[in-house]
């Protein structure tokens, strides 16, 4: 009978499904250029998806992870742009022991290159830039796990970079899309050819596939929901952006046309996003090297 009752117990105990995972989105600020990081949180544990680009809003990040009450386990970064992992030093020290992980290609493209970042940035941002950068390790395999809720990583596939990913989490229908996914802000095409801006197109329809309940941006602005209307932006404006290259006579042209159609898109930097994404969509300046 004791044989019988542990055999029912382990059973039971098998059977037992995860406790449901909970979302909370972190957004930087706009000297951040307004970039979300994603806690996804269980019982005890937290994952963190991407990193802000400065110290200051990865000490505000911080304090966000510290009042969850849980224990940070993992630090995901989405791919090598610096506005997602450059303040990762400011989270190691936090958390030393979280293990901070992307997909394999991604580190090659950080440790490639880092030197420009810093070469390019440090002076920009000064005492707020990395003091000691960190690069994250590749993750064995295409997926992990927190407390017993896979998540799945996409890609890498094309987005604002070519070696961009997101995550999968199916027991909440969540997908974190890291930079695969804007909304209401000018999406960042300064390192596209025509043919990676076709593609981004059919990344989206990937993602329609999987009819996601919640869907994080890699930008907004406050008081964006968090749910599939980043897809339709990104497709309206990838769309439209085709259109009006087509229609332009140079880039302050598509500029002017593209703040026409979408006045509520926010850019950062004084307009970085927008003048070098028309400027090499218009054949004026070469693709951005990042």
């Amino acid at each position: 009978m004791i044989r019988i009752a542990l055999l029912m117990l382990c059973a039971v105990a098998a059977n037992a499904t995860a406790a449901p995972l909970t979302v909370k989105v972190v957004l930087a600020s706009e000297p951040s250029l307004n970039a979300t990081s994603t806690l996804l949180l269980g019982e005890k544990d937290a994952v963190l998806v991407d990193v802000p680009f400065t110290r200051s809003d990865g000490h505000r990040l911080v304090a966000e992870v510290l009042e969850t009450g849980r224990t940070l386990r993992t630090i995901y970064i989405s791919h090598d742009h610096p506005d997602h992992f450059l303040s990762l030093e400011v989270l190691a020290e936090a958390f030393p022991n979280a293990r901070i992980i992307t997909a394999a290609p991604v580190v090659d493209d950080i440790w490639r290159s880092l030197p420009l970042k810093i070469k390019r940035w440090g002076p920009m941002l000064g005492a707020n830039g990395p003091r000691h950068p960190v690069v994250p390790e590749a993750l064995a395999g295409n997926s992990f796990t927190l407390e017993g809720n896979e998540i799945r990583v996409l890609g890498p596939m094309q987005g604002d970079h070519v070696h961009a990913t997101a995550l999968w989490v199916p027991s909440i229908n969540a997908l974190i899309a890291g930079d695969l996914l804007f909304a209401d802000v000018h999406l960042w095409l300064g390192e596209h050819s025509p043919a990676q801006r076709t593609a981004w197109l059919g990344v989206l329809d990937q993602f329609d596939a999987l009819k996601p309940a919640i869907v994080v941006a890699g930008h907004r602005p406050p008081g964006v929901p968090d749910d599939a209307r980043s897809l339709k932006f990104t497709r309206d404006y990838l769309v439209a952006f085709e259109a009006e290259v087509k229609a332009s006579k140079n880039s302050a042209d598509l500029i002017a046309r593209l703040k026409k159609r979408f006045p509520q898109a926010r850019d950062y930097i004084d307009g970085f996003i927008l003048n070098n994404s028309a400027q090499v969509a218009m054949g004026e300046t070469p693709p951005w090297t990042e």
